[in-house]
C-alpha cells in the first residue's frame, strides 16, 4: 500500500472531474496528478532522495495538497510544520528532523531568514504563495512548469510517509513517523466504520492540515473520490460561503468551530441542507452543542472520532448513536476495524469492565516510533502496545468513556497543549518561584490555559506580564488565558504538585 494510490485512483476514473478548488482555482485530477509529477521531478531535481525530509510551512491551499502527493512521489517524507508554533519552535522542529527543503507561502515568507539562520540545514526555500518568490527563494509554480514529469517510485508500506510533531511533555516537540500502510489502514478502517466521506462529495478542509485530524478528514474523500475545498484558515463566514458556492456535502471540525458556525448572526440565511456529513473531534463537546448542530445541518450524519497523532482514529461514535443519545452521547464509541484497544493499570494489566485506567491501542494503524527518541519509543510501545497517556474506561459493550488526559494536556479551540511546556516558559520568568498549568473550563474554547503561580520572594509579576513573557518562547495559544498567584501549592509527600487538587478546586 503506498499513499498515491489514491491519486492514480481519481486519473484512471474520475479524470476531468474537479478535484481541488482554492479561491478561484479549479483543477481536475488529470491537472493536479501532471502538476504533482512534475513538482516531484523538481525535487528530484533539487536534490531530494527517498527518505529525506521534505517541510511546509504554509496555510491550507491546493498546493498544500500537491506537495504532499509530490513528496509521496518521489518516496521523500512529508514534515507539515505547525503554523502556530513560534520560531523557535519551527526550528527544533527542522533541526530535529532534518529537514532539507522547506515551502513557505505568504503568510510565513517574512520568518524564513530568521528560520534559515535557526535551521541551517533548511538548504533550500520554495515560495509557495501567490505573489512573486523573495531573494533567495524557488518559485514553486516555475517549478511545476519547469520540470518534466517524472514516474512515482511508489515507496509504501512500512516505510515513513508522514513525520508530525507533536507537543511534548518532557516540553519540546517530538516527530511521529506515520508509515504508509499505518495510514492507509487506519484512513480505512474509519472511513468503512463511519463512512466519514461518500464517493463523488464535496469535502471542505478547514482545519489546519498540520494537524492528523485535518489530515484524515482531507484523505477521506481522496480515499472515495471527489473534490476538496481548502480554506487557508477557519473562520466561521467562510465555511458558510463554501458551503454555499461549491455543494460542500462533508465537513470535518473541532466542537469549537461547530459553535462558532452555528453562532454565526448570519446563519439563518444560509442553505445548509446540502451537508450529509459532519465530522468532528479534538475535544469533548456538550449534548446542547450538539443537539443545536444537529438542528443546523439537518441532513447531516454526524461522527466522532477519538485518537491521536500517534494512533489515528481509534474509536468512532456514529450517527446513529449520536440520534440514540442518553449516555452514549458522551462516549467516544467504539473502536474501527482494524484497531484494538485495552484499558490497563499501571502495571500493564487488563482493568475489568467499568474501571479507569490507560487506554493502550495495538495494530498495523499506530506509529512507527518517535522520530530519533528510540529510549522514548520502547517506553510508549513497551509490551507491543501503543500507551497513550490519556485514562478512560470501557463499559460492558465495548463503548470507551474518555475521563482524564493521563499526560496533564489540555485541549482548547481543538490545539493540543501541554502543561510541561507551558511550565517551562513560565518557570524563566525570574519572579516565578514555582507553577503549575492546568486546563479549567471555559464556555467558548472547551478548556482554557490556566496558571497557578507562586512568587519568589521580594518579586513581582503581573498576569500580563506573565503571559507576554511566555509568548516569547512559546506558540501564543499556549500561553495561559488566565493567571492566579497563590501562597503555597498543594504537595504530595514526596514534593509533588497535585494537580488534581488544583483542577478540582477550580472546576466552577
Amino acid at each position: 500500500m503506498y499513499l498515491t494510490q489514491f491519486l492514480h485512483r481519481v486519473v484512471q476514473q474520475y479524470p476531468d472531474r474537479p478535484l481541488t478548488i482554492c479561491g478561484d482555482r479549479i483543477r481536475t485530477g488529470r491537472q493536479v496528478a501532471d502538476r504533482v509529477a512534475r513538482l516531484a521531478g523538481a525535487f528530484q531535481g533539487i536534490g531530494v532522495e527517498a527518505g529525506d525530509r521534505v517541510g511546509i510551512l504554509a496555510l491550507n491551499s491546493d498546493r498544500y495538497h500537491e506537495w504532499f502527493y509530490a513528496s509521496w512521489w518521489t518516496g521523500a517524507i512529508a514534515h507539515p510544520v505547525n503554523t502556530r508554533w513560534s520560531p523557535a519552535e519551527m526550528a527544533y522542529a527542522l533541526n530535529d528532523s532534518g529537514t532539507g527543503v522547506l515551502l513557505v507561502d505568504d503568510a510565513f515568507a517574512p520568518l524564513a531568514a530568521e528560520l534559515r539562520e535557526r535551521a541551517p540545514g533548511v538548504h533550500t526555500l520554495v515560495y509557495c504563495g501567490d505573489g512573486t518568490a523573495p531573494d533567495g527563494m524557488l518559485d514553486y509554480e516555475q517549478l511545476v512548469t519547469g520540470f518534466e514529469p517524472v514516474p512515482d517510485v511508489r515507496r509504501g508500506g512500512d516505510t515513513v510517509g508522514l513525520l508530525l510533531y507533536t507537543g511534548g511533555t518532557t516540553g519540546t516537540p517530538k516527530g511521529v513517523m506515520l508509515t504508509h500502510r499505518g495510514l492507509l489502514t487506519g484512513m480505512m478502517s474509519s472511513a468503512l466504520y463511519s463512512s466519514s466521506a461518500r464517493p463523488g462529495g464535496v469535502s471542505l478542509v478547514t482545519a489546519p492540515l498540520f494537524h492528523f485530524g485535518a489530515v484524515a478528514g482531507w484523505q477521506a474523500q481522496n480515499l472515495v473520490g471527489g473534490t476538496l475545498v481548502f480554506l487557508p484558515t477557519f473562520t466561521p463566514d467562510g465555511v458558510l460561503r463554501a458551503v454555499r458556492d461549491h455543494g460542500v456535502t462533508s465537513v470535518t471540525l473541532v466542537p469549537v468551530m461547530v459553535q462558532m458556525v452555528c453562532n454565526h448572526p448570519d446563519f439563518a440565511s444560509y442553505d445548509l441542507s446540502g451537508v450529509d456529513r459532519v465530522i468532528y473531534g479534538g475535544a469533548g463537546s456538550p449534548e446542547s452543542l450538539l443537539r443545536q448542530a444537529m438542528k443546523a445541518f439537518p441532513n447531516a450524519r454526524f461522527t466522532q472520532g477519538f485518537g491521536q497523532t500517534e494512533s489515528g482514529v481509534l474509536t468512532a461514535l456514529t450517527h446513529e448513536e449520536h440520534v440514540a443519545g442518553g449516555e452514549l452521547i458522551r462516549s467516544g464509541g467504539r473502536t474501527t476495524p482494524a484497531v484494538e484497544i485495552a484499558v490497563v493499570d499501571p502495571e500493564d494489566r487488563p482493568l475489568p469492565v467499568g474501571e479507569v485506567g490507560e487506554i493502550v491501542t495495538r495494530g498495523d494503524h499506530v506509529m512507527a516510533g518517535y522520530w530519533g527518541k528510540p529510549e522514548l519509543t520502547a517506553e510508549t510501545m513497551r509490551g507491543g502496545w501503543l500507551h497513550t497517556g490519556d485514562g478512560g474506561y470501557l463499559d460492558e459493550n465495548g463503548y470507551l468513556f474518555v475521563v482524564d488526559r493521563l499526560k496533564d494536556m489540555i485541549i482548547t479551540g481543538g490545539e493540543n497543549v501541554y502543561s510541561a511546556e507551558v511550565e517551562n516558559a513560565l518557570s524563566a520568568h525570574p519572579s516565578v518561584a514555582s507553577c503549575a498549568v492546568i486546563g479549567v473550563p471555559d464556555e467558548h474554547w472547551g478548556e482554557r490555559v490556566h496558571a497557578v503561580i507562586v512568587l519568589r520572594p521580594g518579586t513581582t509579576a503581573t498576569a500580563e506580564e506573565l503571559r507576554a513573557h511566555t509568548k516569547t518562547l512559546i506558540a501564543g495559544y499556549k500561553a495561559p488565558r488566565t493567571v492566579e498567584f497563590v501562597d503555597e501549592m498543594p504537595l504530595s509527600p514526596v514534593g509533588k504538585i497535585l494537580k488534581r487538587e488544583l483542577r478540582d478546586a477550580r472546576k466552577g
